[in-house]
C-alpha cells in the first residue's frame, strides 16, 4: 500500500473519531453560555427562571401556572414540570442552570441517537449528519435558552425506539412524561390506539394520571393538580380559540401577543393576515387536523415510527407559536426524510435542500424572519415525508412480539 493510499485509508477513521470530541466541546461552550444567560450576565435571558418561579410557587402550595420570573415571563405549562425542578429551588441560579443544560444536553444527544435507531437501526452517514446539521441552531438556541425542546425529543424519540423493539408499557410511560412536560406531545399518544398497540396506550393513560395528578397532589391536592392542568390547558385552548393573543392566569400582567416576527407559525402567518374574529380561530383548527391527518393515516397502517415523527413536527406547522428554537423536534422526521433521500427519492432530497436554503435565509437574513422560512421549510418536509413511499423495514413488519 502506499503513502497516498494509506493516507487516505486513516484520514476518515481519524476524521469520524474526532468528530464526538467536537461535539463535545460545542456543548461545553454552550454549557457556559447557558449558565451565564440564567444568572451571570446582566438579564435572565432562559425560561429556567421561569420553571423556578414555578417550583417556588408550588413550595407554598400555590398553583404553578401563572407564575412569573423577574423579568416577567410567566409559567404556563402543566404542574409536572415544576414538580420535577423543586430540587434545583435552594440551588444558586448558575448551579441550577448548569444542571438543566446537562439534563437538556443529554436528552438531545440521546434522542437524536434513538431518532436514528428507530430508523433502520444503522450507523450514521453522511445523510443522517446531515439530518443533524439542519436542527444544529435551533438545538444550540433551545440549550440556551434552557427550552423544553430537547428533553422533548430524548422522551419521543426514546419512545418511538421502544415501540419499534416491541417494548410498549416503557414507551407508552415515557410519551406520558413528555405530554406532562408539554402539551404538544399529546398527538403523539393518539397515534397508539390506532396501531392497536394496547399495552402502551395502556401505560401511556396510566402515567398521565400519575405525572399530571399524583406528582403534585402532595402539595396540591388532587383537586389542585386537577386545577393547574386546567389552567395550563386553558392557555392551549385559548390559543385556538382567539389566537390573538395568549391569555395566561395567575401573575402575568396583561395578555401577550405572541404573533411577532420571529414566530416561524403558518397559522401565525394567516393569523397576521386576518382580521380579528371566528376566522382566525377556524384557521387554527383546519390546520390543526390537516397536520394530524397524516400521521393518524401512518399510524393505522401500521408505520408507528413514521407517525410519531409526523405528529411530533405537526405543531411546528400548526400550533400558533413556533419559535426557531422548537424546530429541534423535527429531527426525527429529517431523519426519515434523509433514509428516504439516501434510497434516491427525489422529492425527499428536494425537501431536504429546500429547507437547508430557507433555514439558511431565516438565520442569516434577519428582514426575511417575519415571512415564516423555518415554517415553510417544515412544511416541506412534513409533506414529502407524509408521502413518501414506506420502507421495507417499518416499524410493524420489524417488531417481534413476546
Amino acid at each position: 500500500m502506499s503513502d497516498r493510499t494509506a493516507a487516505t485509508s486513516v484520514t476518515p477513521s481519524r476524521a469520524r473519531r474526532g468528530l464526538p470530541w467536537l461535539g463535545a466541546l460545542a456543548l461545553v461552550a454552550l454549557g457556559v453560555d447557558a449558565v451565564y444567560r440564567a444568572g451571570l450576565g446582566p438579564k435572565e435571558r432562559t425560561d429556567l427562571p421561569v420553571y423556578l418561579a414555578a417550583s417556588e410557587r408550588l413550595l407554598e402550595g400555590k398553583d404553578p401556572v401563572g407564575a412569573t420570573s423577574a423579568r416577567g415571563w410567566p409559567y404556563y405549562y402543566p404542574p409536572t414540570l415544576a414538580v420535577l425542578l423543586v430540587p434545583l429551588v435552594p440551588a444558586p441560579l448558575p448551579l441550577a442552570a448548569g444542571v438543566w443544560f446537562a439534563v437538556g444536553a443529554a436528552a438531545l444527544v440521546g434522542g437524536a441517537h434513538a431518532a436514528r435507531r428507530a430508523v433502520d437501526g444503522a450507523a450514521w452517514d453522511r445523510w443522517d449528519a446531515l439530518a443533524a446539521a439542519l436542527v444544529a441552531l435551533p438545538a444550540a438556541s433551545a440549550l440556551l435558552r434552557g427550552q423544553m425542546g430537547p428533553p422533548l425529543l430524548g422522551l419521543c424519540a426514546g419512545a418511538a425506539l421502544l415501540l419499534a423493539r416491541g417494548r410498549d408499557a416503557p414507551a407508552g410511560a415515557l410519551l406520558a412524561l413528555a405530554t406532562a412536560l408539554k402539551v404538544t406531545p399529546g398527538a403523539l399518544l393518539l397515534a397508539l390506539p390506532l396501531a392497536r398497540r394496547g399495552r402502551a396506550a395502556a401505560a401511556a393513560g396510566g402515567g398521565l394520571v400519575v405525572c399530571l395528578l399524583l406528582l403534585p397532589a402532595p402539595v396540591l391536592g388532587l383537586g389542585g393538580a386537577a386545577r393547574a392542568c386546567a389552567g395550563a390547558a386553558q392557555v392551549v385552548l385559548g390559543l385556538a380559540a382567539a389566537p390573538g393573543h395568549v391569555d395566561v392566569p395567575g401573575d402575568a400582567p396583561q395578555a401577550r401577543d405572541p404573533h411577532i416576527p420571529t414566530n416561524q407559525s403558518l397559522a401565525s402567518q394567516a393569523i397576521r393576515r386576518l382580521p380579528e374574529g371566528g376566522g382566525r380561530a377556524a384557521v387554527v383548527l383546519l390546520l390543526g387536523a390537516a397536520a394530524l391527518a397524516p400521521g393518524l393515516v401512518h399510524a393505522a397502517r401500521g408505520r408507528l415510527t413514521r407517525a410519531l415523527a409526523l405528529l411530533l413536527a405537526a405543531p411546528l406547522v400548526a400550533a400558533p407559536v413556533a419559535w426557531h428554537h422548537h424546530h429541534v423536534v423535527l429531527l426525527p422526521a429529517l431523519l426519515l426524510l434523509a433514509h428516504t433521500a439516501r434510497a434516491g427519492d427525489r422529492p425527499a432530497r428536494a425537501a431536504l435542500a429546500a429547507f437547508a436554503a430557507l433555514s439558511l435565509l431565516h438565520f442569516a437574513v434577519t428582514p426575511l424572519r417575519p415571512y415564516g422560512l423555518l415554517g415553510w421549510g417544515t412544511l416541506g418536509v412534513f409533506v414529502a415525508l407524509a408521502a413518501a413511499a414506506p420502507g421495507a423495514a417499518e416499524d410493524e413488519r420489524r417488531v417481534t412480539r413476546g
